[in-house]
């Protein structure tokens, strides 16, 4: 059950991002010790657990991986189909307002390494995006990770540049 303090929060949330649609967003996934894939929203008011990648989403995030646990994206959100280089186009097959939205992965990589052509992403959405667009545009995004982030190493600290949050790491 939620408290009346976080539910308006949440909604609070909500109203600016339907509000401040921007052209281009930048996110950050993280895998965490569980082997799921989460979003990085530092401020979610409601449960962790809902910022899980599930239902091919975790699959998209797992193909841009390339085995790290941390990936950035970015991600253009659109009403109308169009072209972007290096972009992978998702589009939108069947939404609903509480229900999520499911999107047609125009990426054959995907399709052939998950046999699988779709993905579904939850309402959370809605508080990033700000809606549930037509189409959209995924990147992923090079930078200089930390060598912790890669499965297989030990950890090294680097306070300049990333922050630690216990299964996580967030770039400053």
């Amino acid at each position: 059950m939620y408290t009346i303090k976080e539910i308006c929060s949440g909604a609070s949330k909500l109203v600016r991002s339907m509000l401040s649609k921007k052209r281009e967003y930048r996110l950050q996934f993280n895998k965490e010790k569980n082997g799921c894939w989460y979003v990085d929203f530092p401020h979610w008011p409601f449960s962790h657990d809902n910022l899980a990648m599930v239902s091919g989403a975790d699959k998209m995030l797992e193909l841009l991986s390339d085995g790290d646990l941390l990936v950035k994206v970015s991600v253009i959100p659109t009403n109308k189909q169009q072209q972007h280089e290096g972009y992978i186009e998702l589009r939108q097959t069947e939404h609903s307002l509480l229900g999520g939205s499911t999107y047609q992965v125009m990426y054959e990589q995907f399709v052939n390494r998950f046999k699988r052509d779709t993905l579904w992403i939850c309402p959370v959405t809605l508080f990033v995006l700000g809606r549930y667009p037509k189409y959209i545009y995924v990147k992923k995004l090079v930078y200089d990770m930390p060598p912790s982030s890669k499965p297989d190493s030990q950890p090294v600290s680097e306070p300049d540049l990333y922050v630690n949050h216990g299964d996580r790491y967030l770039i400053q």
